[in-house]
């Protein structure tokens, strides 16, 4: 059930697959960590939980959130959902990708390396 009373109260929001979450298959985007499910949930995921966002699902992301381009080489890249020709950002493509597609209303993403800063500068 959904409570309205709460600041996020059923707003649908992704997170990026390098954030972990308590039940819920975490890769960071590597085949090192394909199996791996965490028995607790990153601060910002308990967060979000907590002020009543519903978490639709986890985002691709470039391996370790390494790159520039969200190209994965063991899950596949995300894709701009206003053009194949379009890239979807950096790491954080993933979550970028979602809200654009309308999946979501936001998604959680992090700049490691630029992923969020770069893309929006062209």
């Amino acid at each position: 059930a959904v409570d309205a009373s709460t600041s996020l109260g059923g707003v649908p929001i992704a997170v990026k697959d390098n954030f972990v979450t308590k039940g819920v298959r975490t890769t960071a985007g590597s085949k090192m960590l394909d199996s791996f499910v965490p028995p607790f949930d990153a601060t910002v995921v308990e967060r979000l939980k907590q002020a009543g966002a519903v978490l639709v699902g986890k985002t691709n992301l470039d391996e370790f959130s390494m790159g520039s381009f969200n190209d994965n080489p063991h899950f596949g890249r995300a894709f701009n959902p206003h053009g194949t020709g379009l890239s979807p950002g950096g790491s954080s493509g993933g979550s970028a990708s979602a809200v654009a597609a309308g999946l979501c209303f936001a998604a959680i993403g992090s700049d490691t390396g630029g992923s969020i800063r770069l893309p929006a500068s062209y």
